[in-house]
């Protein structure tokens, strides 16, 4: 008997850009490779809260406005950066396009999905691949030590 190496299925989760007559105008399909994607994103995630972080404290501190601007240009800038690891760059220019300047609507409405939905789904693929890696490699142990006997 020939040992077997398979493919696991591709996971898919799908954002639906939704104009305001209701109709769909566009769906974006995001293929969750955990392997590839979990560090990426988080890491993207992690600079979101900071950023998010240091805006909160500067628009509190009465800073000048300059700083202010500032801050929410690099807050913007790290969510094109999160949008172009989860959705690719073409598909983060479809979203940038199909919101234009209302970025704060962008935000409210695409971001949950990255948070609620990507992330979690992510960290659930992961968690699955390192539970068959481990059971693969007790078996593998199970194995060595019952021909030891």
């Amino acid at each position: 008997m020939a040992y077997q190496a398979k493919r696991s299925h591709k996971v898919t989760e799908d954002l639906e850009l939704i104009n305001e007559c209701g109709e769909v105008e566009k769906v974006i399909h995001v293929s969750l490779d955990a392997d590839e994607m979990v560090r990426t994103i988080n890491d993207k995630y992690v600079a979101l809260l900071n950023a998010q972080k240091e805006a909160q404290q500067i628009r509190a501190g009465k800073e000048n406005p300059e700083t202010i601007t500032a801050a929410y240009e690099k807050l913007g800038n790290i969510v094109v950066d999160m949008f172009w690891a989860v959705f690719g760059v073409e598909n983060t220019k479809g979203i940038l396009d199909f919101y234009g300047d209302r970025t704060t609507e962008m935000c409210r409405e695409v971001l949950p999905f990255v948070t609620q939905v990507i992330l979690p789904r992510l960290r659930q693929i992961s968690q699955e691949n390192r539970k068959q890696v481990m059971q693969s490699y007790n078996r593998q142990q199970r194995r060595f030590l019952n021909r030891r006997k």
